[in-house]
């Protein structure tokens, strides 16, 4: 059997939680839909299909809700919510407050009568569309609410609770927009252009037309059309959409460079290496994406909580207008204040106040080298105490280089010539970095071979000469001495021989990341305490540590793969730990942690097993800094919209607050938490 294919779509008209609920309940339920996702935060549909042409059926179970499933990629309307319905029932409310002044007060009340039944129009359109869906939509109980207004002679105020709340709406959708424009800002850094080299010169051609395998040109000011490798030129390129780093980086031959960063002086010319669509930027929104889908810990209590409110307040609505008058009379003045209680009783500020924050917390860390897997990962972020750190490859860039060379009996410039010669057939890390230490050539060799445990041999000028490891050697004392002072120092070591003799020692160290240092500082400014942890020697290891600035107690050195997976276990019981790896070895614990997280440049193995991404390692206090202002967000658009909801239902209950004020606490309260929330896009990570 063929298995589903997903399909992608935008849902226009998507301004609230509650919508994409039901969107999703009515797609769940078209015939040929095996599922349905809708996000929220993106306003995108991902429908698994399994029948040809289910997407019209689809199309119009979603277009009779009052939405319009658009394909993605398919220019769509930028229209903000009901701001037409809005714009007619605040003329006619207008035209019913001047007309008070003018005409006897029963006719004015019309006016204001006309104006409620404009504006309610749309609402009641809605309702009815999705009232087997869910009968107590906002619109639903917005709609009641108005008629019942009118019905006790409230044409005034149910007129301005309309207008008040189609204005909400369209600031809500407005707010909205903006929001999923941040989530789309990396998709749209790619140039819709590029500069193609062919036999016949350079051609200008459209973006999709690139392959992999392509020679492209990018001058400086352009920006690089797809995920390549620099095969001639000099350039400084701008990564901060990518790294979060403001300066631009020097790239050169053999370099690579991201579609979408931005040559700022120099010019490149560049080998294609993944198409536009499947390149870096499309793999950081699809990631993007996958994370909205994936609800927090917080972000199910609310919802859970949300699905016992609503009934409650009705019931306590249902309870002032029918029971509380055979007590206390007034009939129509508590029926006026279960109308309010009806307005008051939409979740809808709730539902939004987590994802909204969340979604603007997982695009602000995609422009600043973080990449969420989920709004989990960036809530129990901010919660962690330690963090426990790989070296090679995490902290170092886990390429050594040869530092020393130290002969014995030749010159080290005789000894760099043969090693080289050796080194010419071994692919092995201290191999390359002989072969890329500056001084002399190569000599001639042939007949390589590889002797597992021991080294790399080859025949160099008739004689055979080797690269073994030291300590697989039967050493003279005087050699043996130069070994353990160099290992003590935390150096590598591969030993020349030539016919069975010592004739060098070659010492070689991994090179520390840069940001590195500045990192771990990072860290502590924000009161973590980081932990290197490391299968290598201690010699080693201190010897990163003091290059780094960490102190001999924030040291485990000689850990094994179980090691490191027992001690994260340790920590996590603590206070929480955080993992950063870039290996399979660190995988376990990766997964293991309170948070994983992966530098892009490891492998797939500790990505996959890795809640977070890091494009660089200067990208870690970063995420947790994004963590803690995204759950500071979080909490306070938690409070907002409770304490207003509170608020306002005591004031309604006491008849301090009417339908107006009730209108206020739920859409006002809707705008503020998600422009509170879309002031991460903006915020310092």
């Amino acid at each position: 059997m063929e298995a589903p294919r997903v399909r992608v779509f935008r849902v226009e008209g998507l301004d609230c939680a509650d919508c994409a609920l039901k969107v999703e309940k009515a797609l769940s339920g078209v015939p040929g839909v095996v599922q349905a996702q809708v996000s929220f935060a993106s306003g995108k549909a991902y429908l698994h299909l399994e029948v040809p042409g289910a997407e019209k059926e689809a199309e119009r179970v979603v277009s009779a809700l009052g939405y319009r499933l658009r394909p993605e990629g398919e220019a769509g309307r930028s229209v903000f919510g009901p701001w037409r319905w809005a714009l007619a029932s605040g003329g006619l409310l207008l035209l019913a407050f001047l007309a008070s002044f003018l005409l006897p007060p029963g006719l004015a009340s019309w006016g204001y009568g006309l104006a409620a039944l404009v504006g309610v129009f749309p609402l009641a359109r809605r309702a009815v569309a999705v009232f087997r869906q869910n009968p107590f939509s906002m619109q639903t109980l917005v709609t009641v609410a108005t008629l019942g207004a009118m019905l006790i002679g409230a044409e005034a105020e149910a007129a301005v609770v309309v207008f008040l709340f189609l204005v909400g709406e369209v600031l809500e959708a407005y707010s909205v927009a903006q929001a999923r424009r941040g989530l789309r800002v990396l998709g749209e850094l790619l140039p819709r252009r590029a500069y193609r080299l062919g036999d016949g010169g350079v051609e200008e051609v459209p973006l999709e037309a690139l392959r992999v395998g392509d020679r492209v040109r990018v001058p400086p000011g352009e920006r690089v059309p797809a995920d390549g490798v620099v095969l001639s030129g000099e350039a400084l390129v701008e990564e901060a959409a990518f790294t979060g780093e403001p300066l631009p980086q020097a790239k050169a031959q053999g370099d690579r460079v991201y579609g979408g960063s931005l040559v700022a002086e120099g010019s490149l010319v560049l080998r294609v290496e993944r198409s536009p669509k499947e390149g870096f930027l499309a793999e950081m929104e699809r990631l993007v994406e996958e994370a909205l889908l994936k609800k927090s810990q917080v972000e199910r209590v609310v919802d859970a909580f949300s699905r016992r409110y609503t009934p409650a307040v009705l019931a306590l609505a249902g309870f002032v207008a029918l029971v509380l008058p055979l007590f206390q009379g007034d009939f129509l003045g508590h029926l006026y204040k279960a109308l309010a209680l009806l307005l008051i009783a939409c979740p809808c500020a709730l539902v939004v106040s987590v994802p909204a924050a969340i979604a603007a917390g997982v695009a602000r860390g995609a422009r600043a080298g973080v990449l969420f897997k989920s709004g989990a990962a960036l809530e129990r972020l901010a919660g962690v105490r330690y963090v426990a750190l790989d070296k090679t490859g995490t902290l170092t860039l886990g390429r050594p280089r040869l530092v020393r060379v130290v002969p014995f009996g030749v010159s080290a410039e005789e000894a760099l010539a043969l090693a080289k010669g050796v080194a010419e057939g071994s692919s092995h890390p201290l191999a390359r970095a002989v072969r890329e230490a500056l001084g002399p050539k190569a000599l001639p060799s042939e007949e390589h071979r590889a002797v597992p445990g021991l080294g790399a041999f080859a025949r160099v000028e008739g004689k055979e000469v080797g690269l073994v490891r030291p300590e697989a050697w039967d050493l003279p004392p005087e050699v043996e001495a130069q070994v353990k002072a160099l290992a003590e120092e935390g150096l590598s070591l591969s030993l020349l021989v030539k016919e069975g003799a010592p004739l060098a020692l070659l010492a070689f160290q991994d090179t520390p990341r840069l940001e590195a240092r500045e990192a771990l500082a990072g860290l502590r400014q924000l009161g973590l305490k980081p932990l290197l942890l490391t299968g290598d020697r201690e010699a080693s290891a201190l010897a990163l540590a003091q290059a780094l600035g960490l102190a001999p107690e924030e040291i485990r050195a000689g850990l094994s793969p179980l090691d490191k997976l027992r001690l994260v276990g340790e920590l996590e019981g603590r206070g929480g730990v955080a993992m950063v790896g870039d290996g399979v070895n660190d995988t376990p614990a990766l997964a293991r942690a309170t948070v994983g997280l992966a530098v892009a440049e490891g492998t797939g193995a500790a990505l996959k097993a890795a809640d977070v991404g890091l494009l660089s390692i200067a990208a870690l206090p970063r995420a947790f800094r994004l963590g803690r202002k995204t759950l500071a967000v979080l909490r306070q658009n938690v409070a907002l919209a409770l304490g207003l909801k509170g608020l306002f239902l005591l004031t309604t209950l006491l008849g301090l607050s009417g339908l107006w004020a009730a209108v206020l606490a739920d859409n006002g309260a809707l705008v503020l938490v998600t422009l509170n929330s879309l002031r991460l896009l903006w915020a310092r990570p």
